[in-house]
Order: structure tokens, then sequence, then C-alpha cells
């Protein structure tokens, strides 16, 4: 192996360790950090980097399912599964066409627009440290009120998902836990529920498209596989150490660093 691609892999690697790592600590998939890294740090732009983050944020999500499927009871998905088809049907449809619209947003916009998400979804991960019991939740206990309503909640995630490549679960979790009263642990299966499928959509759609870099082997060598490989070692590290950080307090620093790298990798883009 060439040395720059010896050192590409290696970079791949580290950083999607320490992402995932810092993800398992949190119950997420780390993505919204994958995405400044694959700007700033691999140099890949916007436009490319946004199919590779939804590609390796699946393939962490297929990896994280089947241990977080072991705390979960299952009569307890089955209670809640009005919200979690709703809110799947609505963040696919919404994932599907936000790649449509992708295609027609100028670079500049797109990097605006990406910034302003990434640093919403850092402040969103500073408030959901304070997020304590939903109680009874916002929504009725009507299962037909509650499908439409987390299919309209849903849009809203399948649009962001599509324009970051990200599962979306900052959002959806704070969605399932003050909307309808789920538990934070069981909201957190539900997500990833919701997620496997939107971030699917997301890539039938991209790889609809002859200039889409999945299309090449290489960005599966070079950057999805290696950066799949140490998000998945990492997410494993993080589920370990999970007793061992206050997990508010990592939320509220995590959230911080959010936005001021996402504000970092969009100065860089304009130089």
């Amino acid at each position: 192996m060439p040395t720059a691609a010896r050192k590409r892999a290696f970079a791949c690697i580290g950083s999607g360790a320490a992402i995932g790592t810092l993800g398992g600590l949190m119950g997420l998939g780390g993505a919204e950090f994958r995405l400044p890294v694959l700007v700033g740090v691999l140099g890949l732009a916007v436009r490319a980097a946004v199919p590779v983050n939804l590609a390796v944020s699946f393939i962490v999500l297929l990896a994280a399912l089947p241990a977080r499927a072991t705390t979960i009871a299952l009569d307890d998905l089955l209670a809640h599964l009005p919200e979690v088809l709703g809110m799947a049907a609505g963040s696919i449809v919404a994932a599907y066409v936000g790649v449509g619209l992708l295609k027609r947003v100028s670079d500049r916009a797109l990097g605006t627009l990406i910034l302003g998400l990434l640093m919403a979804l850092g402040v969103v991960m500073i408030g959901d440290a304070f997020l304590g019991d939903g109680g009874a939740g916002i929504v009725p206990h009507i299962p037909a009120w509650r499908a439409l309503a987390s299919a309209a909640c849903g849009i809203v995630v399948g649009l962001v998902s599509s324009l970051l490549g990200v599962a979306g679960g900052e959002l959806i979790i704070p969605t399932f836990v003050l909307g309808f009263g789920v538990p934070v642990k069981l909201a957190g299966s539900m997500s990833m529920l919701v997620g496997l499928p939107t971030i699917a959509a997301g890539l039938v759609r991209h790889l609809r498209d002859p200039a889409c870099p999945l299309r090449s082997s290489g960005t599966w060598r070079d950057t999805v596989g290696p950066l799949g490989i140490g998000s998945v070692l990492g997410a494993v590290v993080g589920g370990l150490l999970l007793g061992l950080v206050p997990a508010d307090a990592l939320k509220v620093t995590l959230g911080v660093i959010l936005i001021w790298s996402a504000f970092r990798t969009f100065a860089h883009q304009k130089r």
C-alpha cells in the first residue's frame, strides 16, 4: 500500500474510532462529528462528504442494533409501534426527496445550510443533557394521532438526514421522549429502527447519481471501509466505558465542540 494511502487509512480508522467512542458514550452514532472530519481533515468536498457519511452511519447502526436489542424488551417496542412506523414513513420519504433537493443547491448555499444544521444540532445536544423523563408526552395516547404526529416529525428528521448524512438520533430521541413520553433508553432503540431505513432511502437515491462517490470502489476502500471499522470499534469501546463518564457533562462538552468544529469547517471551506 502506498505511503499516502496508508496514512489516509490510519487517519480514517483513528478518527472513526475517536468519533465512535464518543458516540458510544452518548448512545449515538456520532455522524455529526464525522462530517467536519470528512471535509476539514480528509479533504472531501461537502457534496461528496454527505453520501460517504450516510454510508458510514449505516454501517455503525447495523453493528450497534444487535447489541441494543439485548437491552430492550420486544413488548416495549411493540407498544410504540405506531410512533416508530409513522416517523419511519415520514423520514424515508423526506430523505429520498431531500437528496434530490440537495443536487439543486449551490455549493456555497449547501455549506451554509450544513453549518446552520450542525450548529443547531450542537444546541440540541446541549439541551439533551438536561432532558429528563418526558412524562406522559404531548401527543394524546390515540394510535392514529401518534402515527400522524410522528410522521410529521419524521419529515424533519429525513430532511436533516439527507442533508448531513446522519441517522438523526439527536432529533429523534428528544422527540420520542418529550412528544410521546417514551423512556430515554427505549427511545434510543426506536431511533435506530427509524434511522436505518431513513439512511437506506438516502443511499438509494444517492447511488442513482452517476457522479456519486459511493459508486467508486476506491471510496469504499480508502474512506468508507476504514472509517466504518474505526467507528464500530470505537462504539464498542464507548459502550464499555459508558458508566465511567458523566453522560450529561459529556453531551454539553461535545455540543460545544460540535458548534466550534462546524464553524471552523465552514470557515475552511470559504477560504
